[in-house]
């Protein structure tokens, strides 16, 4: 999966979700679940960095300001 800035975590997820479907049902040919695998992946790394940064940015929003800031 080649980096798109243009990703997001819905539709990242939404592409996941399909591979998981189709590795259920059997879809996906022998010849093509390595790519699926590597590009699953892929999807799930990006999840977990997106996640990841979100959870950071909620972390600075709401961590209690200091002293300093306080009494100004």
């Amino acid at each position: 999966m080649s980096k798109n800035k243009d990703l997001t975590y819905e539709d990242a997820l939404g592409q996941l979700q399909k591979i998981v479907k189709d590795l259920e049902n059997r879809d996906i040919k022998i010849d093509d679940l390595a790519s699926k695998v590597s590009q699953a992946k892929s999807l799930v790394d990006f999840c977990r960095e997106k996640l990841s940064q979100t959870e950071d940015e909620i972390n600075k929003i709401i961590r209690p300001a200091s002293n300093d800031e306080i009494f100004e």
